[in-house]
Order: C-alpha cells, then sequence, then structure tokens
C-alpha cells in the first residue's frame, strides 16, 4: 500500500478487505476442521472404550467358567483315583453339563483330551463349526457368540483343552445402542459446530460491513484534513503570487523588485508538489548492491556546500561496506534528515555517522540544537506535522516510510547536546 494511503486511507481497499475477509474464512475454516476432528476423535474414543469395556467384562465371564470347570475336573480327576469302581454317572462327564446349565450365558462347553472328545455340550450345528484352538486361546468372536479356550494340566501327565461360548448378543445390543446415541451426539455436535461455524461469518462479516463504514468515515475525515492542509499551504504562496502581479501590473518598472519574492514563492509551490506526488507514487523499492562510501560522498558534495553558507561545521564519520538497497530512495531518506538538521533554529554542528553490524547498516544524523519535546518525539514521523514555520511536514515521514520499506527503523535518541535521528536497514534488504 502506498504511504499516502497508509496515513489518509483513500483508496485500494478493497482489495485488502478481500485479502482479510479471505484470512479470516481460513482461520475459521481451521477451527472448524480441528473441532470436527476433536469430535469425531472424542466418538471413536469413546467406541473403543465401551467396546474394550464390554470384551474385558465378555472374557472375565469366560475366565470364571473355565476356572471352574477346571475346579470340577480337578476334584473329578481326585475322586477317580481314590475309588477303584466308581459308579456309572461317574464313569463320563454328563454329571458336569447339570451344573453348567446354572450360568445363562453359557452356549456349550468342549473338553477334550488327546483329541478325544471327553463332553461336548454345543448344539449340533454349532458342534460342526467350532473354531480351531489357537484362534480362541485369546478370545474369539463370531455370530454374537465369544470362544475362549484354554489348555490346562488337571492331573500330572494329563492335559486337556477346554473350550467355552458364552452368548454376547446383549453386549452386542449394548454396543450398537452406545454407537446409535454415541452417533446422535456426534452429529449434534457436528451441527452446533456448522451453525457456531455460520455464526462466526456473519458477525465476521457485520464487522466487516461496520469496518468498511469506519474506514469510509475516516477517509472523509482524512480527505477534509488534507483539503484543510493543502489549502493552508497554498493559500499563503498564491495571496503572495497574486498581490505580486498586482504590483507588477499597477508598477511594471518595480519587476525587479518582486521578482525574488514571486521565484520564492513558486519553488515552494512546486516543492510541495514533488513531495505530494511522491508519496502518491508509493515506496516500490528496486534494491541493488552499491558501497556505502559512494552514497556518502555523493551526499557530503551537496551539502557540505550549504553547511558551510550557514556556518555550521558538517562532519561525516564513515564506516566503509557494501549495502543491498534502493539507493534512490536512502538518499533521499538522508537527504531529508540532513535537511532537517539545517533548519534547526540553534547549533552551530552537524554529524553524518554511518556504522556496520553482522545484519544492519546505521545512519545517524546529529546536530546541536534546539531539543524536540518528549510529547511530540513520535509526532514527528506523523505526515504533515511540522514545527517549521514554512515546513511541509512530509519529510521526516518519507523517512520513515522509506526504513520500513526496506525492513527497517528511524528513532529519534538524545546523546547529550545533540539531537540523533538513527536510521537502520537490513544489510540486504
Amino acid at each position: 500500500m502506498a504511504p499516502l494511503e497508509k496515513a489518509l486511507p483513500l483508496g485500494k481497499t478493497s482489495f485488502s478487505a478481500l485479502a482479510q475477509e479471505m484470512v479470516v474464512r481460513s482461520r475459521f475454516r481451521f477451527y472448524f476442521a480441528v473441532g470436527v476432528g476433536l469430535l469425531g476423535v472424542t466418538f471413536l474414543l469413546q467406541l473403543f472404550i465401551i467396546r474394550r469395556t464390554l470384551t474385558a467384562h465378555q472374557r472375565f465371564e469366560a475366565e470364571r467358567a473355565l476356572g471352574l470347570i477346571e475346579g470340577r475336573l480337578r476334584g473329578y480327576l481326585d475322586l477317580l483315583r481314590v475309588l477303584p469302581n466308581p459308579p456309572t454317572f461317574l464313569r463320563n462327564l454328563a454329571w458336569l453339563t447339570d451344573e453348567l446349565q446354572s450360568d445363562p450365558g453359557l452356549v456349550g462347553v468342549l473338553v477334550t483330551e488327546k483329541n478325544r472328545v471327553l463332553l461336548n455340550t454345543f448344539p449340533e450345528e454349532l458342534s460342526r463349526n467350532l473354531p480351531p484352538f489357537s484362534r480362541c486361546v485369546g478370545g474369539f468372536q463370531r455370530d454374537r457368540l465369544f470362544y475362549l479356550c484354554r489348555r490346562s494340566e488337571l492331573a500330572p501327565g494329563r492335559y486337556f483343552r477346554l473350550l467355552v461360548a458364552f452368548d454376547n448378543t446383549f453386549k452386542s445390543m449394548l454396543f450398537e445402542e452406545a454407537l446409535f446415541y454415541g452417533g446422535l451426539v456426534f452429529l449434534g455436535g457436528l451441527l452446533l459446530l456448522g451453525l457456531t461455524y455460520l455464526y462466526a461469518l456473519r458477525l465476521e462479516k457485520e464487522q466487516e460491513r461496520l469496518t468498511r463504514r469506519l474506514l469510509s468515515s475516516e477517509k472523509l475525515a482524512a480527505m477534509g484534513r488534507l483539503a484543510a492542509m493543502l489549502a493552508h499551504e497554498i493559500r499563503n504562496p498564491l495571496h503572495t503570487l497574486s498581490m505580486g502581479l498586482q504590483y507588477l501590473w499597477e508598477d511594471p518598472q518595480a519587476a525587479h523588485e518582486y521578482r525574488p519574492l514571486l521565484e520564492k514563492e513558486i519553488q515552494r509551490l512546486s516543492e510541495l508538489t514533488s513531495e505530494l506526488l511522491r508519496l502518491a507514487r508509493g515506496f516500490e523499492i528496486q534494491p541493488e548492491n552499491f558501497p556505502v562510501s559512494d552514497l556518502i560522498g555523493e551526499i557530503q558534495s551537496r551539502f557540505h556546500p550549504k553547511a558551510q553558507a550557514r556556518g555550521l561545521h558538517f562532519e561525516v564519520q564513515l564506516e566503509d561496506g557494501e549495502l543491498r538497497a534502493d539507493r534512490r530512495w536512502l538518499y533521499r531518506a538522508l537527504f531529508n534528515l540532513l535537511a532537517n538538521a539545517l533548519e534547526a533554529p540553534e547549533g552551530n554542528r552537524i554529524r553524518l555517522t554511518v556504522s556496520f553490524t553482522e545484519e544492519e547498516v546505521r545512519f545517524s544524523v546529529c546536530n546541536t540544537g534546539t531539543e524536540i519535546p518528549e510529547e511530540l518525539r513520535e509526532r514527528v514521523f506523523e505526515p504533515f506535522f511540522t514545527t517549521r514555520e514554512g515546513g511541509f511536514g512530509l519529510g521526516l515521514y518519507i523517512v520513515r516510510q522509506v526504513a520500513e520499506a526496506h525492513g527497517g527503523r528511524v528513532t529519534l535518541k538524545k546523546h547529550g547536546e545533540e539531537v540523533c535521528f538513527e536510521l537502520s536497514i537490513p544489510r540486504s534488504s
């Protein structure tokens, strides 16, 4: 954006407003996406915890049933060792079926020893499709049944394989209900996030509308201030020119007397026009590499005669080096700082110092003169602000814009009796 538009927002706001709107919408979309992501992760985490809890509970029931069967079988084998002729009902494991029927969730039990089936309570349609032992050791779910098996040494040297299956219908229903209601909560949260997103966009649009109205008001006010300033700056020279032309009309012989005054006022109007044109064109810098000594030598050759004419001591302290910057605008900024120092009402010395650091170059223009009050030190860089009679108030403002265009800064400091303006810019802008 051009410097004049920074100080006086007179145009080109539509592009910046559009860019700002795109940034805001992108930020809202990012927050909305983050909210949806967190909501989705929370939903999935909730389902994972519920499913894990139900599976752990099912495993606990199956482990309990296996422990019960192991205990009963150990007691049965111990009994067979002390009974040489056991009763008929104890010669197989049918008696164990009656005890297992007390568990309503238990679907079936399979007990084998060396591939010999000792007990199988599974229905016939399930017996033909039992999972392999290797798959059900850690727990296996299929067709709403949970299978768990274990290899146990129930007597010295005798290994049995035990398999139990529990009906998992109720727990599956619980998980499906959790999935349904959790899905409703997820959709509700998603809807709430969407409404919040739309409401935030609406608020942002309303804020943009109010901002545009405020900018429009500020533009009108700025145009009024600019018109008043220009009228004030132009009125006196025009009045002088008008009076001079009238005197020349009445007394043509007095042309040699009024000519210097008229030329001075014309020069003043020309300078004001040049400053305003520079502001209107903006600060589009075109960096180039050049030795600082070349730039300072050009400035010194121009200002040294002016300082001598005013009886001032002009001193240059130069630390030479390479710099990448817009030479034309940097020259203009230093020109304005030195011109400002020449116009100081008091003092007899001006010093221009150039120093290098690893990251930047510092140009310091110091003069012994009237100290600037603390309350005015920030305002001196504002456009059209001046404490000097006949000044336009644009010189220091241009210096600040040049510094900022290069990514640097300009500051006002007080060193003893000297007032110093320090312009710092990166060594490679």
